[in-house]
């Protein structure tokens, strides 16, 4: 009987803890269900963006264990390959966008992002999985700004919606580049099975963003000859074409700079662990999060033409931070680049998606302004290739890089008054 009674008493226990454990499962589902669609949105590109940084030092760990001949060489090669899939599948993935639901483009594009690293942890070459993420980074790209048009109803709105977005993608690159070079340094297999758990977590946060159903008429087949007519049209409106400029030219400049930085602190200031090279980096990340707050006390609602100001100073400490030698001096002015660049980049942002909705469609617009950024800072990584190539010191390749960007920015600076001008029409007919 006391076998029988304790027999039944366990069974009991079981039962109560399994039910005990359901319920545990029921409220934390429950609580998951009642995030908000935007926060749902910032969470999901939070994930996504912070393993897209994990797995950048991840590979740079890789090559240096790999004993390449040019290490960094071997990197910028490797993150031509990711920014080649956005090139090359720019005519298309606008159009898909437009056509699919938000929410599906966003799964989809963390399911590529991935394989892309699963075929890392098979053994693939890493320029080829790195590709795999491009292709799940470009699909992504117009899904996560489209759906934002969608989710807001004025400007203030929008603005505020991509600076939390942004705010979230920087804390996310920030975290990440910290991340990847601590794993990076220590271990390949941990790092590679982190990343693949975040990107599936980002895939799951996908399923709270609202279906709102895409343009089901949309065929592929005239999406690339749109694509181009799309393209024509976005650069011919004065606001869109100036943003398009100035986006592309913030792309170009931070992608070269990560890339630099990784050859430059070894050599100006002797720090070659990875993760020590990560964290510096990273330093740029926490500006741009500062910048998001900063971005709507600076820049208001009807005048986001005033962006322009901080990406001057935004190129000023880029070249100052190049010819520094004290540690403390080299952090402040990344961590300046990162705020002038960020209270630069999020008002243009907001700029392009609200010209673009109206002339194209927001999913044609990103995907326009993913091929610009991305041809440009391919076009930026193989200037910054051959002059290493040359074996100019890496000191005088960034000033290079910056001269082709200062190129830029006396472009915008001409344009600037007709922006400011057009601003002061919508004011004056509201």
């Amino acid at each position: 009987m006391i076998a029988f009674a304790s027999c039944c008493c366990q069974s009991r226990g079981k039962e109560y803890n399994k039910g005990a454990d359901m319920k545990g499962w029921k409220i934390l589902f429950a609580s998951f269900r009642k995030i908000k669609p935007l926060n749902a949105v910032v969470w999901t590109q939070f994930l996504s963006a912070f393993a897209d940084n994990l797995n950048f030092f991840l590979i740079v760990g890789l090559v240096k264990r790999e004993g390449a001949a040019d290490p960094d060489g071997m990197v910028t090669y490797i993150q031509m390959a990711f920014l080649v899939a956005y090139v090359v599948l720019a005519p298309i993935v606008g159009a898909f966008a437009d056509k699919k639901a938000k929410s599906h483009v966003l799964l989809l594009g963390n399911a590529m992002k991935a394989t892309g690293i699963t075929l890392l942890l098979l053994g693939v070459p890493p320029a080829l999985c790195y590709f795999f993420v491009g292709v799940g980074a470009v699909v992504y790209s117009p899904g996560k700004y489209g759906i934002l048009s969608e989710l807001t109803k004025s400007e203030g709105e929008l603005l505020k919606a991509n600076a939390q977005v942004e705010g979230s993608t920087i804390l996310a690159i920030l975290l990440g580049t910290v991340a990847g070079g601590f794993l990076a340094a220590r271990s390949d297999l941990p790092a590679i099975l982190v990343c693949l758990f975040i990107y599936l977590l980002s895939l799951a946060m996908t399923f709270l963003v609202p279906v709102k159903p895409g343009n089901p008429d949309i065929r592929y087949r005239a999406a690339s000859g749109q694509f181009f007519r799309d393209a024509v049209k976005l650069f011919r409106n004065r606001r869109s074409r100036f943003s398009l400029i100035g986006t592309g030219a913030f792309w170009l400049t931070a992608s070269v700079l990560r890339i630099a930085l990784i050859a430059w602190l070894p050599l100006n200031l002797g720090i070659v662990d990875t993760d020590q090279q990560s964290m510096i980096i990273g330093v740029t990340a926490l500006g741009v999060v500062a910048s998001a707050w900063l971005t709507p006390r600076l820049v208001p609602e009807g005048r986001l033409y005033r962006g322009f100001f901080y990406g001057i100073a935004m190129v000023g400490a880029v070249m100052a931070a190049n010819f520094t030698n004290e540690l403390w001096l080299t952090v402040s002015l990344l961590f300046v680049t990162g705020v002038m660049g960020g209270i630069f980049l999020i008002p243009l942002n907001t700029m392009l998606q609200e010209e673009g909705k109206a002339l194209v469609g927001p999913g044609r617009t990103i995907a326009v302004q993913n091929f610009v950024e991305n041809a440009l800072t391919v076009v930026g990584l193989f200037l910054y290739l051959t002059l290493r190539k040359m074996e100019v010191p890496v000191n005088y390749s960034v000033v290079g890089i910056g001269a082709v960007l200062t190129l830029f920015f006396i472009y915008l600076a001409f344009q600037f008054g007709k922006i400011r001008e057009s601003y002061a029409l919508i004011r004056a007919k509201r």
